[in-house]
């Protein structure tokens, strides 16, 4: 699985203008866990990273995207095994901070079925990392790669008003 960060910048006027955030998994405790880390001084040092996935999720987590909306908030996105006992089908998930980053209290399922990376349409062998997010006014919309058709991978769009 690629671990392909991204970035984001708080642009409002709020207090944590200015601030960076990079959001990107971690292999801990035989999973990959998303997690965000934010700096404050231009990314010249950074702050110890947070998990962003609800202490009872235990599946792996992948492809994570992290954005500010212009009110501040923080809002990450990422691809999640969680639901599924043999940690192989995956849902779109988020979560949102108020803080600055320094908090993620709750995650917010953002799709409607689960999907298997094995009916992607290429054999397994590539399900793609077209994931990404955008805020537009409150609401968060992300778009991922879902199979729920069994037998390719397409691009979807779900969100998540706040």
């Amino acid at each position: 699985m690629s671990d392909i960060p991204s970035v984001a910048v708080d642009n409002s006027t709020g207090p944590n203008a200015g601030k960076l955030y990079v959001a990107m998994y971690a292999y801990k405790g035989g999973r990959m866990q998303v997690q965000v880390a934010s700096s404050t001084n231009g990314g010249t040092t950074w702050g110890a990273p947070k998990l962003v996935a609800t202490a009872g999720a235990t599946g792996d987590q992948f492809l994570p995207w992290v954005n500010v909306s212009k009110a501040g908030q923080v809002g990450v996105t990422w691809l999640d095994r969680r639901n599924d006992a043999a940690n192989l089908k995956y849902e779109a998930f988020a979560a949102f901070s108020t803080d600055g980053g320094a908090t993620y209290p709750e995650n917010v399922k953002l799709s409607e079925a689960q999907s298997d990376p094995n009916d992607d349409g290429f054999g397994g062998g590539f399900m793609g990392d077209y994931t990404g997010n955008g805020w537009a006014g409150h609401t968060l919309y992300m778009s991922y790669m879902d199979t729920r058709n069994g037998s390719v991978s397409q691009d979807w769009i779900a969100g998540s008003k706040r």
